[in-house]
């Protein structure tokens, strides 16, 4: 590699790394290439601290299940833009934590046509689960993080999220309730 190169591959950061070895291009700089290297790792190593888990195996059900906890009577729709999912993707989710018994779902008193889900005791217990493999997330996942790091981490990674989610209308299901 030559320097023209290398110095492409530090304008990111002044810290050498194994990406130094490879020729990435645009990616050097590319966002979206480290999110997804990074997802593909972290994803492998939880889904082994999950695999007694019926939460195990593919995307979206944690977070399914921690946004029905807090907002009983929540709908998929609302909870697709969140998830990352379609609606069909989202109701094949949903049908498999019923399947489970991980969720219920209700008719909306008010709306016939709408169906509000809820979580379960045995949701509940699954989660209590999660909760405890997540919290040793920093250390776990991220242990060459500083605990400042792992905050400022966090909160960009969030408010890209929150953009995306946005961009989405994600929110409208809140701001229509209140």
């Amino acid at each position: 590699m030559n320097e023209e190169t290398r110095g492409r591959g530090r304008g990111v950061t002044d810290v050498q790394d194994g990406f130094d070895e490879i020729e990435l291009d645009c990616l050097t700089g590319a966002v979206s290439y480290y999110i997804r290297v990074l997802n593909l790792w972290i994803s492998r190593d939880l889904e082994k601290k999950l695999a007694s888990l019926p939460v195990a195996g593919g995307t979206g059900k944690i977070s399914t299940l921690f946004m029905v906890l807090h907002q009983p009577g929540i709908t998929a729709s609302e909870i697709m833009s969140f998830a990352g999912k379609d609606a069909p993707a989202m109701t094949r989710l949903v049908e498999k934590l019923i399947a489970d018994g991980l969720l219920e779902r209700r008719p909306d008193p008010d709306v016939r046509r709408r169906q509000q889900l809820f979580i379960t005791a045995a949701g509940r217990e699954v989660l209590d689960r999660v909760r405890e493999i997540v919290e040793r997330e920093p250390e776990d996942a991220f242990w060459m993080l500083s605990k400042k790091e792992h905050a400022q981490t966090v909160a960009l990674l969030r408010k890209i999220a929150a953009a995306y989610v946005e961009r989405h209308n994600g929110l409208d299901w809140k701001r229509k309730k209140t």
